[in-house]
C-alpha cells in the first residue's frame, strides 16, 4: 500500500486544473477571435440584434458556459495553490 501525502495529490489535482483551465482558455481564445470581440461586448450584441443568428446564439450559450466554469475553475486553482481542499 502507498501513501500519499496531501502535497503529491494537490499536485495532482493542480496539474488537472491547469490542463482544464488551458483548454477552456483555448475555446474562449477561438471565440473571440471569430467574433474580434471580448465576452461582454458580444453579449450585449447578442442580446440587443434585431434579428436571429442561431450560431452567434449556440456560440454564446457555448462561451457563456466556458466563461462560467473557467471562473469556478480559477477559484479552485486559488483553493489547491493555498491548500484548501480535502482528501478522502
Amino acid at each position: 500500500m502507498h501513501t500519499l501525502s496531501k502535497q503529491q495529490v494537490g499536485s495532482w489535482v493542480l496539474l488537472d486544473y491547469l490542463s482544464q483551465r488551458q483548454i477552456l482558455e483555448s475555446k474562449i481564445n477561438f471565440l473571440a477571435s471569430k467574433y474580434r470581440l471580448d465576452f461582454k461586448t458580444f453579449e450585449s450584441q447578442i442580446e440587443q440584434a434585431t434579428n436571429d443568428n442561431f450560431e452567434a446564439w449556440d456560440d454564446y450559450i457555448e462561451w457563456k458556459a466556458y466563461d462560467q466554469f473557467l471562473t469556478e475553475l480559477t477559484t479552485k486553482i486559488d483553493d489547491v495553490k493555498h491548500g484548501h481542499f480535502q482528501m478522502a
